[in-house]
């Protein structure tokens, strides 16, 4: 049984695994390689958007072609910029030989187009889809999310991000040059042999505790810095990693904000030091380089009970691992400001919820005795391992409920389909400034984890939304459950 710590730390944001299979972090060393900015589509400059899943060959080092996956390109895919009440059509084709499926994680849409793993897309098919966008500015993600491959698929480079803009976002007087001084960062892990990145493949054990490598990989770079204005610089993060959570600070501890949390703009900026982001997770934050002539973003690999390390952890003693160089350059045009208010968030009350459920991230702790790494009985949510012909729960339209999350023998980062939700307690603590935004992802450990949320689209048995742990090692061997809305 692994030793557990959750506490209220996790409410300042998430946390996370490292784990003895992962290895030592790199060493933390100078930028080297310009970091790689995902192109970027508008949805309303370009009405019909084409993204082809392809095989390609990618050079995380220079000179040594590494086989990887990508959505129009050799590794992850372009950014995809979407409209509140606009919609936005998109095509997704099959190229990479073998059945896939491609989910949009936290877009607030039906069941049908949603993308779970009944959305199954063959090789040399396409599947289009129309996306209502009927949500508030954020930042959302695509992936494949078939079961049984997601993490493989995913590890690969299928995945995307989708940066959904409304009235509120394009009016506040933010950083917005996209690549510039607003920018995005889907931030993964990976190992590599000779400079090539390893192919996927997992143990017993690494199976147990989700695939933990030992190099930090940027936008599909490796050692990477960015040239940026002298000015207020933000940034979208996205924690693309299999398993792997992390620690972001900066160089001696200099300050940022947290503006937004997955699914929108917190109330107001909070200051923090250090931001934990477990699978799954994004957040937006500031950075002030107006007197400046550059930052060093930092990243901590934590254990398996969130701490830097510690516990299982050899590598305790490992430095940090340097994750990005921002390099002032003065004759770049700085452009916007920190708001003081941001959003206007209306929080749900208790009393409001007609319905509470309850669910358990289960884990059976053993290694598969005939040595496969692909036994999906290890694992579950409320002793049930997914079935693909079971719906497990049903949910009413537009009722608000709340959810109870526990997880067992280490950290499992929550996540569910169709909808955002609000933190209410961790362990009956309530959640700290920086967590009081929406989200679609949580944190849960040996205690209680409440969220409030309500459904607001339909979902049916042939379409169900999913929860599921999102380490993909753990979803795509059992723990993950479907449930409707109608």
């Amino acid at each position: 049984m692994k030793r557990l710590i959750f506490s209220s730390l996790f409410a300042t944001v998430l946390l996370v695994a490292c784990g003895i299979n992962g290895g030592a972090p790199a060493t933390p060393q100078a930028g080297q390689n310009p970091l790689l900015i995902p192109e970027l589509i508008d949805s309303r400059e370009t009405p019909e958007i084409m993204l082809n899943m392809q095989h390609g060959q990618h050079q995380f080092y220079a000179g040594v072609q590494s086989e990887t996956k990508g959505f129009n390109g050799d590794y992850l895919g372009p950014t995809i910029r979407l409209y509140r009440d606009f919609d936005a059509t998109i095509t997704f084709v099959n190229d990479i030989g073998e059945p896939t499926s491609v989910h949009g994680h936290g877009l607030h849409v039906r069941g049908e187009i949603d993308g779970g793993p009944q959305g199954v897309i063959e090789q040399g098919e396409s599947w289009q889809i129309t996306i209502p966008v009927r949500q508030e500015a954020g930042v959302s993600w695509y992936h494949p999310h078939l079961m049984g491959t997601t993490a493989h698929q995913v590890h690969a480079g299928l995945a995307g991000l989708y940066f959904i803009e409304d009235e509120n976002s394009q009016s506040l007087d933010l950083p917005k040059a996209y690549g510039v001084n607003d920018i995005p960062l889907i931030v993964q892990d990976r190992s590599f042999t000779d400079g090539a990145m390893n192919v996927y493949a997992v143990t017993a054990e690494q199976l147990e505790d989700g695939l933990r490598e030992d190099t930090l990989v940027v936008n599909g770079t490796v050692d990477a810095y960015h040239v940026v204005p002298q000015g207020w610089v933000r940034l979208r993060f996205v924690n693309g990693s299999n398993a792997r959570f992390y620690r972001f600070s900066f160089a001696n501890n200099e300050p940022f904000f947290k503006i937004a949390t997955e699914g929108g703009f917190l109330n107001r900026p909070v200051e923090m030091t250090a931001i934990d982001m477990a699978p799954g997770e994004r957040n937006e934050i500031m950075i002030d380089l107006s007197n400046s002539t550059g930052a060093t973003l930092m990243a901590d690999f934590l254990n398996e009970d969130g701490e830097v390390g510690g516990g299982l952890n050899p590598f305790a003693a490992t430095p940090q691992v340097t994750a990005l160089e921002f390099r002032v350059d003065e004759s770049l045009q700085p452009s916007g400001t920190l708001p003081d208010v941001l959003n206007d968030i209306a929080y749900f009350d208790r009393s409001e919820a007609t319905q509470f459920r309850t669910f358990s991230l289960d884990m059976d702790g053993g290694d598969d005795d005939a040595g496969n790494a692909n036994n999906g009985d290890l694992f579950s949510i409320n002793g049930s391992s997914m079935n693909m012909m079971v719906v497990n729960e049903r949910v009413k339209k537009g009722e608000i409920e709340i959810w109870q999350i526990t997880g067992d023998q280490m950290l499992h980062p929550f996540h569910m389909h169709g909808v955002s939700f609000q933190i209410l307690t961790h362990n009956g603590e309530p959640p700290a400034e920086a967590d009081r935004g929406w989200k679609d992802t949580v944190v849960v450990g040996e205690g209680t984890t409440e969220i409030i949320l309500r459904f607001d689209y339909v979902a049916t048995d042939a379409f169900p939304y999913m929860f599921h742990c999102h380490i993909f090692e753990h979803e795509d061997s059992g723990m993950m459950g479907q449930f409707t809305v109608e």
